[in-house]
């Protein structure tokens, strides 16, 4: 049974972070940061005459008027170089570095890269009946379509993403029909092999960090009295921890080791805060000041940098995109 560490006492904030205006006039939704970290994307159409398409602006100079970034709104690989759209059953990708183009029956299913960019997954999940019964098909191809291969079958969950080697993923299946218990797994699609990790009701939240060290998922209304909270797990399926945070919240990777937490707050008149908490030794520390920098998150629509070193949002009060800009981690 997994144990709970000792609590420790939070330590203040090392510094002041800084919060900047990204963009004007309420835009935009769903920002991400370009694979540098030096723009923040988004979809935008900002005139009549202008395009629907990928807009940016740079972060280091802010506010300025969005740039287009890519007139083809689609999946893009992990380096933006080859982009795919749906046709039907189709998924037509382009490699808009050298032209070349090309198409790959995926069921109608969106496929997601591998993190080095050479393989594509796509899930076919069936599309009737009680969703805990629904079987879903995990396939995956290289990247142009050859060596397409049904890899496992989940029941009641899916694939939760590629860990960085490109060799494994996350799973999330209910193992007994009727159950409300799940499983969360790392299948090595290279051998077959899976590693159980944890079973529990109602896991949620799953999300790899970076380097691949560590899984962060959350659990609620557990049978199991003190299994409810936020917990991580290492893939090997040797290391699995309640973490040590101030509240039940939202939370994001900054880095291998640590996460991004922001707790909820008991007041909507009052700022939210962030945290970094840092799941080696399990402790958690404030990042802001809720008296200093104040800020408030509309839709849970907020992401972190590539190099952990900002935090990016949109406001609730005015609906533009701000930026958090922090101490190296």
């Amino acid at each position: 049974t997994p144990t709970t560490a000792p609590t420790d006492t939070p330590t203040p904030p090392p510094a002041t972070p800084e919060l900047r205006q990204l963009t004007e006039g309420g835009c935009c939704v769903q920002p991400f940061f370009s694979p540098d970290g030096q723009q923040v994307l988004f979809i935008d159409k900002p005139d009549p005459a202008a395009p629907a398409a990928i807009y940016g602006v740079d972060v280091s100079n802010p506010p300025a008027a969005p740039v287009l970034v890519d007139d083809v709104i689609g999946f893009r690989s992990p380096d933006r170089t080859t982009v795919a759209t749906m046709d039907g059953d189709l998924a037509r990708f382009v490699d808009e570095a050298t032209g070349e183009s090309w198409a790959v029956d995926t069921g109608g299913n969106w496929p997601r890269y591998s993190p080095d960019g050479q393989q594509i997954m796509w899930e076919a999940r069936d599309q009737e009946g009680p969703y805990d019964l629904r079987q879903t098909d995990i396939w995956l191809a290289d990247l142009r379509g050859d060596n397409a291969q049904l890899v496992t079958t989940v029941t009641g969950g899916g694939s939760v993403g590629w860990l960085p080697d490109s060799r494994r993923i996350g799973l999330v299946t209910r193992e007994v029909q009727g159950e409300e218990a799940q499983t969360l797994s790392i299948l090595d699609v290279t051998t077959g092999q899976q590693t159980k990790l944890v079973r529990d009701k109602r896991i949620r939240g799953i999300e790899i960090s970076p380097g691949g060290s560590w899984i962060v998922y959350f659990v609620t209304f557990s049978d199991t009295p003190g299994n409810s909270g936020i917990w991580v797990a290492n893939p090997e399926g040797t290391v699995v921890q309640k973490l040590n945070v101030p509240a039940f919240g939202a939370y994001h990777w900054r880095n291998d080791t640590s996460l991004m937490f922001i707790p909820m707050r008991e007041s909507a008149e009052t700022s939210m805060q962030l945290w970094q908490v840092d799941v080696v030794v399990n402790e958690s520390r404030p990042l802001t000041d809720p008296n200093s920098q104040v800020f408030s998150i509309s839709n849970g629509d907020w992401t972190v940098a590539p190099d952990g070193n900002s935090v990016i949002f949109v406001n609730s009060v005015d609906q533009n995109i701000w930026l958090i800009a922090l101490d190296n981690p």
